[in-house]
């Protein structure tokens, strides 16, 4: 088997994001002798990247529709382009299974594959987004019109009932994509495949602290993902603000993106000297630094910074949403995506260390029991090989027809 993954990431995102679960899984791929490749958008060629440049500068300025036409345009052309070298790829390359990362990009290989008469390859899809992939769009800030939405999901539902395999990474996802597209029942070669168990620097408390500057004497908050709406980092910042403690308190967002509007909000509230902005490729030596993690996203579809934080024995409070509660259980707090809620469990853990402990010794348990880069990988090894034994059999099937046979 030859594998081909294709994300639209940039290489810095291929670190921090998709990359943190799809990177293990290639590299445990490889190990077991199948040729894998993983290419995002900075292994385009300079040509396409030249023509993907010169579109997306053609485009005007954010539209006051009810569709942002010029934000959705963009996110087609990324991810359609990353489909047409996958295709390209794929044909040339002789790749037998082709695994797209989201629903677009599966549409723009579906599409371009039609123009390389030898690119006969299987290929599926892994949902990221809780639900239907234009609801997660929407969540994250891009505006939809309802007559655009519609369009979208039939568009996104008609790639999904042509793909060989779809997968997310809990049950409840799987469901929610089968209820926000209407598919009933769930087709059959849809299911869940979790992220595997994280890998992750461990410290001492104080050896992380040491190494980060950190005070010894001051508590630590701890938020973590990219700065965007859909993680309510303001929520956050809201909530630390309303905090109460006679030790000196910090709160850490490790994270990438434009933080001036959350340090305006800060501003307001009187907690510019309590909140650091920090960037790494050892999420570990913070979490292991810090007191308490607290993630106030509005939507997740696993939340691998959550599950990162039970790794490595942290107290983690997490809003219920998406598939947040299949992945942590009784690992972490779980709280309603509001202030009130979100304040007063973090003030919980503030107040009761004891408690604090129990917590975090629950979600290391928790975490302890997670399948690892091994299993999760035989599940996927499993789809795609299935998929090649029905690929072959239905081309057993098909009857050949000779000069005889015509008359």
């Amino acid at each position: 088997m030859k594998i081909l993954m294709v994300t639209r990431e940039t290489q810095a995102e291929k670190r921090y994001g998709l990359g943190r679960s799809l990177t293990p899984l290639v590299e445990e791929l490889r190990r077991r002798n199948l040729t894998v490749d993983y290419i995002c958008q900075s292994d385009l060629g300079s040509r396409a990247s030249r023509w993907q440049c010169r579109l997306l500068a053609m485009l005007p300025g954010s539209s006051k529709m009810d569709t942002d036409f010029p934000t959705l345009f963009h996110a087609l052309i990324e991810r359609l382009n990353m489909g047409r070298a996958a295709a390209k790829l794929a044909a040339k390359q002789k790749f037998t299974h082709v695994h797209c990362h989201d629903p677009i990009i599966a549409a723009g290989f579906r599409l371009f594959a039609r123009l390389h008469p030898n690119c006969h390859v299987a290929w599926g899809i892994t949902e990221h987004g809780f639900g239907c992939y234009m609801n997660a769009m929407q969540e994250d800030g891009m505006r939809l019109g309802p007559n655009i939405m519609r369009i979208l999901r039939n568009w996104e539902a008609r790639t999904l009932n042509a793909a060989s395999w779809v997968t997310a990474p809990t049950p409840s996802g799987i469901t929610q994509i089968a209820k926000d597209l209407g598919f009933s029942p769930i087709p059959e070669n849809w299911q869940a495949v979790t992220h595997a168990r994280p890998i992750l620097n461990h410290y001492n408390k104080q050896d992380a602290r040491i190494q980060l500057g950190w005070n010894n004497e001051s508590i630590y908050i701890l938020g973590v993902g990219r700065i965007a709406a859909v993680k309510q980092f303001s929520l956050l910042i809201a909530a630390c603000a309303k905090l109460e403690t006679n030790k000196a308190l910090k709160l850490v967002v490790l994270g990438e993106g434009d933080t001036d509007k959350l340090q305006k909000e800060a501003q307001q509230l009187e907690f510019t000297d309590k909140l650091q902005f920090a960037s790494t490729e050892d999420i570990g030596l913070y979490l292991c630094a810090a007191d308490i993690y607290v993630s106030t996203s509005a939507s997740e579809s696993f939340g691998m910074a959550n599950f990162e934080a039970l790794t490595a024995g942290t107290a983690a409070i997490c809003t219920a949403v998406g598939g947040v509660p299949d992945v942590v259980g009784d690992g972490a707090i779980l709280v309603s995506p509001c202030l009130q809620k979100i304040t007063d469990a973090i003030q919980h853990l503030l107040d009761d260390s004891e408690f604090r402990n129990t917590t975090a010794q629950k979600g290391l348990e928790r975490a302890n029991m997670w399948p690892d880069i091994t299993q999760i990988t035989d599940c996927y090894e499993t789809i795609y090989r299935q998929t090649s034994a029905k690929k072959n059999s239905r081309s057993r099937a098909v009857p050949t027809t000779n000069a005889t046979d015509a008359h």
